[in-house]
């Protein structure tokens, strides 16, 4: 029997997956679901929000370009102290990860993505256009740690398939899903489990677990 696997259609969410899906242009970024902000000073962006349970694992954003200009991230929501962010400039998986909201000029996400009005905390746009809650943690009802299996490429914990990105995970890291086999899925499918280097319940997607495939 095939593990929990959810395939939705929302092209606009499945474009989040991808870096080349934003880039900065004349201060805005391309994409409507994130706000552009400048950066206060050099500071480190986490792959996974930080807690005493999850490896520090991050990178440091530098304040300025290369080139002397302001550097630009992308904020998509906010969660406690920290914004879930994408870094424009990263070519590479991980390109979003978390920031200390005093590490930015405007930390808010809006209602309207790139514009609008101020967001709570866990709320953001999706991808149908409406503002929404933002699980930090995939819904798991009645389900437990079965298998433990182990990712063979990077890839983004969502909150559900194709959804917003609540944690990111590397080659070698463990993955506990919810059946004793994964089965065999598409490349493209999505895998609900839990990922101890985020902390957080989430979905995977097939391409990196070869278990899966």
């Amino acid at each position: 029997m095939r593990s929990v696997v959810m395939i939705a259609a929302f092209p606009l969410l499945l474009a989040l997956s991808s870096p080349a899906a934003a880039s900065e242009e004349g201060g805005r970024a391309k994409t409507h679901y994130t706000h552009s902000t400048t950066l206060k000073r050099d500071c480190p962006i986490y792959e996974n929000y930080p807690k005493s349970s999850v490896p520090a694992r991050s990178w440091t954003k530098k304040r300025k370009k290369k080139n002397g200009g302001l550097a630009r991230v992308g904020v998509r929501y906010t969660y406690k102290r920290y914004a879930l962010v994408l870094d424009y400039a990263r070519k590479a998986d991980p390109s979003w990860g978390f920031i200390a909201q005093s590490c930015l000029k405007d930390p808010h996400a809006y209602s309207e993505g790139d514009h609008g009005v101020p967001l709570p905390s866990l709320r953001a746009i999706g991808g149908n256009g409406v503002v929404k809650d933002v699980p930090i943690s995939a819904p798991h009802t009645g389900k437990k740690r079965k298998t433990l299996i182990h990712l063979d490429s990077r890839g983004s914990v969502r909150s559900g398939a194709r959804s917003f990105v609540i944690g990111n995970a590397r080659k070698g890291d463990p993955f506990y899903i919810t059946k004793t086999n994964c089965g065999s899925h598409s490349a493209q499918a999505w895998i609900l489990g839990y990922a101890p280097t985020s902390g957080r319940w989430g979905y995977i997607q097939a391409s990196h677990l070869p278990a899966c495939r």
